[in-house]
């Protein structure tokens, strides 16, 4: 189950270090007060002041924590021990460690501390026993679900090699098609008249990769356009009409697929976490959320405190 902090934020949160730590506050959050010292604890200090952008946004992270922790226990009954913080903070320390790196090494690289690690364990927990929950009032998927999975899936472990020539309306497309079942070169065509500068100058050539890369209606296409010969009929996207060769098409071995049970099982967990994160929005819209002045406006959606511009226009005045 994928996780509403991300992994990213330990990973991409580097600090030039803090101030001195202040027991003024810094935000309210329904009647709860956070401190400038509560958002300071988050991240290392050197002695150097931290930027407003800096605190703003670790501050906002510590209103989503704070607004979080509360309403799972309050809409879910959901709450953590200290045993299952610290087991879950070990887990998630296993998971992004390299080889010879340490737990104290990878937090003082990013200048967070083990208050930030255990905030997000801590919802890590949180967000597992929410979705146990939440598990529970997800429908069994479909079979015109599972069907559409499966051929997502088909799709992302095939390799197509194709052609294309775009243009912008179903009439000119179909004045390509009549070209070409005219008798008129496919690549040569794609040179005079595609849109698609980068593959009509190569004769409609997008090379050869997964049609998952490509967008739905495209994707859907490639995979069942006869290889050899262009597709019968243009083909709608929001970039235009494509007409569409494919050349070349390697599929899996059945043996590959995911099983009906793997399908349903993801399908499962994408309701769940779509069930969680519109649950954790919800929360922070209807949190009563106050943020100083001193230190920027709290935005529910997306979620984050913006730091305070100075007179001169400036965010990056220090503070502390």
């Amino acid at each position: 189950m994928k996780k509403l902090v991300s992994l990213i934020v330990l990973g991409a949160v580097v600090l030039a270090a803090c101030g001195s730590g202040s027991n003024a506050v810094a935000a309210t959050v329904d009647g709860r007060e956070i401190t400038v010292s509560d958002v300071e604890a988050l991240f290392e200090t050197d002695g150097e002041a931290v930027t407003k952008e800096q605190f703003a946004q670790f501050l906002g992270l510590q209103i989503q924590w704070d607004v979080i922790f509360a309403a799972a226990e309050e809409d879910y009954g959901v709450t953590a021990t200290d045993e299952e913080i610290a087991a879950e903070a070990d887990s998630l320390m296993a998971e992004v460690l390299q080889e010879g790196e340490t737990r104290e090494q990878f937090l003082a690289d990013r200048g967070i501390t083990e208050a930030f690690l255990t905030n997000v364990a801590h919802q890590r927990v949180l967000d597992d026993g929410i979705s146990a929950q939440l598990e529970a009032d997800v429908p069994e998927p479909t079979t015109e679900e599972i069907d559409t999975e499966r051929a997502v899936a088909t799709a992302s472990l095939t390799t197509a090699c194709v052609s294309h020539i775009l243009v912008e309306t179903e009439e000119e497309a179909q004045d390509v098609l009549d070209r070409l079942a005219a008798g008129e070169d496919f690549g040569d065509l794609a040179m005079e008249v595609s849109t698609d500068t980068g593959s009509g100058a190569n004769g409609g050539d997008l090379s050869c990769a997964s049609p998952s890369t490509y967008v739905d209606p495209f994707r859907d296409a490639v995979m069942v356009a006869p290889v050899g010969e262009v597709y019968e009929q243009p083909v709608e996207s929001e970039f235009g009409f494509h007409v569409i060769l494919v050349t070349e098409r390697d599929e899996p071995d059945e043996a590959d697929l995911p099983t009906d049970e793997e399908l349903m099982a993801s399908i499962t967990d994408e309701a769940v976490l779509a069930a969680l994160e519109d649950w954790f929005l919800g929360a922070l819209e209807t949190a009563d959320v106050s943020v100083g002045e001193e230190y920027g406006t709290w935005v529910a959606n997306p979620p984050g405190v913006t730091p305070p511009v100075s007179e001169s226009g400036s965010t990056t005045t220090t503070t502390g």
